[in-house]
Parts: structure tokens; C-alpha cells; sequence
């Protein structure tokens, strides 16, 4: 009996160690892939690739900075095209990125006659935040940018568009379950649940320890966002019955084309007004080039390229200096698909 209970013990001691050992390792991963996300024109490297606020035509492009509260943070926004009453435009960013990456974008639709209205997350450039804390916040900060706009009466009155990429993109679709007033929606290369992309990135990286860590999972995604975190992409474009537009390259390597994509779920779709726009071949861009040209594309493959080879050659290799010697053109490094564009265009304005 006294031989029994050491092994009772010694079992119990093992499960509290491996059970601590998880939790462990999942705060960390945590800890690791949710930081802070700082403004662009803080990165160099960023800041060459990218539209910064210092490249924009300030005279023809004026924004307003707006302040909203997302739970103890207040959230940073900018109203662009503040003359502009053909609608409104919301733009929820992709994670590791701000809304400042999103300048060519905001630009068309404001050349457009659209109000846009462009914030950062939680945890994201001049938003406050020690962290941006998971892959559901974004949605809890559009769900609150949203009750902003209602409350704004320079705003209210507009037809409201969104339009979301990655992080951004399971934002837009997945607040439609909340019961806002929303006219259209665009989500390019988003996924269908949180859950679903943290285990097709857990799995790739751990295999099938994955599943000794999803009680972790389940109890940390539950402490941070309760049963907002049971929101999925697919149930609010079925529950919507809006014109929701799906954008999916086929050589997406972040957001599966076949795993945790919304594309992937497209059988569940029951809303008559959805639509499916997958590039492929040539027309594929990729995750983060998702509403890019090809020649966009093409451009900033060969920059990246002549970069790295320049780090090589060079110690201390300035990014700045190696973009004055080869003649970067950021216009080039910036062009959307203008016919996709056009498309969306369309879309919102027999939406409104």
C-alpha cells in the first residue's frame, strides 16, 4: 500500500511538472510573438519599403489624429479625406505592420471620394499597449473602433466599408457576429480563427506536442478575450448576408491557402452575397503583397535581392546608402492592383 501511494505521488509530481513545463513554454511563446509593434519610420529597413508619413503629399492627403479607448488602452486613429461623403472606409492593419503601411491604400480610396479611417491595435505604434496580446485583439479593437465611429456625429452618418488584411482581414469578417451597421466588407489573406493559425503554427515548429500544449492554449485565449475568442470568420460573413469579398493569393506562406485561411473554409460560406478572388500563377503576390501588382511584386523581390547581395559586399551596410546607389524607387515598391482595386471600388459604391 505504502509502495502504491509513493507511485500515486511520483505520477501526480510528473503531471504538475509537465503541466507547469507547458504553461511555461506557452507564455513564452506568447511572450515571443505578441510584442510591441513600433511605428515604421522607427525602422529603417521598413521605412525603405514602405510608404512613411514624411513620403505623403501632406497638403493633398491632410489626416486628423482620433483617440478611442479599447479596454485601459487608447487606441491612435486618423481620419483622412475629412471633405469626402461618398462613405467611409475602415482599414484594420496586419499583424507586425501599422497603419502607416497601408499609405497607397489609404491614398486610392480618398482619390476615391472615401472618408478612410486608418488606426493602430493594441500594442501598435502610437497606440497604447505593453503588447498587441494575441490573434484575436484585432478584432476587439475594430469591434471598438466601430462603436467610435457611431458615436462620432461626423461620422455616423456614412455608409461604412471595411477592409482588413491578415490580421486585419479575420478583424473584419469576424465583427460582423457583433451586430454592427457595416455595408461591405474586403478581407484580403485572412484567417478563420485565432485557434486555427496558433496551431498551424505550433504544429509546424513542435508537431503533435501541440496537443499536450492546447490547454495552455484554451486557458490563456479564454483569460484574454473570453467568448470573443470563439468568433469565427466564416460565422460572421454567414450571419451578415453583406457583400464580403475574399482575397487569397495561392502562394500565401503565412495564411494557408489550405489550412487556416478563410479561403479554406469556403465550402461553410452560405452568404449569396460573398465572393472568391484567388490569384494564382503570375497573379499570385503572396501574403504580405496580397492586394499588390505583379510588377509590384517582381520589383520588390529584385530589391530585397540587391539588398542582401549589398550587405554581403558591404560592412555595416547602410540601407539608406545601398537605396541612393541603386535608385530604389518607392512608387514602384508601393503600386496596388489597380484592377482589383476597381473591383472593391465597385463593390462599396452598389453597396452603400
Amino acid at each position: 500500500m505504502k509502495k502504491r501511494n509513493i507511485v500515486i505521488i511520483a505520477v501526480i509530481i510528473t503531471f504538475c511538472l509537465l503541466f507547469a513545463g507547458c504553461t511555461i513554454a506557452v507564455l513564452e511563446l506568447y511572450s515571443s510573438s505578441f510584442g510591441r509593434v513600433e511605428e515604421l519610420s522607427s525602422n529603417a529597413v521598413a521605412s525603405t519599403w514602405y510608404f512613411i508619413w514624411n513620403d505623403i503629399d501632406q497638403i493633398k492627403y491632410p489626416r486628423t489624429e482620433v483617440r478611442f479607448k479599447s479596454g485601459e488602452n487608447k487606441l491612435q486613429g486618423f481620419i483622412y479625406g475629412g471633405a469626402n461623403s461618398n462613405g467611409l472606409v475602415i482599414i484594420s492593419h496586419g499583424l507586425g505592420g501599422t497603419a502607416d503601411a497601408y499609405f497607397p491604400m489609404i491614398m486610392y480610396f480618398v482619390d476615391k471620394g472615401w472618408r478612410v479611417f486608418a488606426y493602430n491595435n493594441t500594442g501598435v505604434s502610437g497606440s497604447e499597449g505593453e503588447s498587441i496580446r494575441g490573434l484575436t485583439q484585432s478584432v476587439i479593437d475594430l469591434d471598438v473602433a466601430l462603436t467610435y465611429v457611431k458615436s462620432s456625429n461626423e461620422l455616423n452618418n456614412l455608409p461604412i466599408m471595411l477592409v482588413g488584411h491578415s490580421w486585419g482581414g479575420f478583424a473584419v469578417c469576424a465583427v460582423l457576429n457583433e451586430n454592427h451597421n457595416v455595408n461591405a466588407v474586403v478581407s484580403f489573406a485572412g484567417y478563420n480563427t485565432g485557434s486555427e493559425v496558433l496551431k498551424e503554427n505550433v504544429m509546424s515548429m513542435v508537431g503533435g506536442i501541440y496537443y499536450l500544449l492546447y490547454p495552455q492554449f484554451w486557458a490563456i485565449e479564454k483569460q484574454l478575450f473570453g467568448d470573443m475568442a470563439k468568433l469565427t470568420a466564416i460565422n460572421g460573413i454567414n450571419k451578415s448576408g453583406i457583400p464580403v469579398m475574399i482575397v487569397q493569393c495561392s502562394n500565401d506562406d503565412v495564411i494557408s491557402p489550405n489550412g487556416s485561411s478563410i479561403y479554406a473554409h469556403r465550402g461553410k460560406i452560405t452568404n449569396s452575397n460573398a465572393e472568391i478572388i484567388y490569384r494564382e500563377g503570375e497573379n499570385a503576390t503572396g501574403h504580405e503583397y496580397t492586394f499588390f501588382s505583379k510588377e509590384q511584386k517582381a520589383y520588390i523581390d529584385w530589391a530585397k535581392t540587391s539588398w542582401d547581395a549589398y550587405k554581403t559586399e558591404h560592412n555595416n551596410a547602410s540601407i539608406a546608402q545601398w537605396a541612393k546607389e541603386v535608385n530604389y524607387d518607392k512608387a514602384k515598391a508601393n503600386e496596388l492592383d489597380m484592377n482589383l482595386m476597381e473591383r472593391i471600388n465597385v463593390l462599396f459604391n452598389n453597396a452603400k
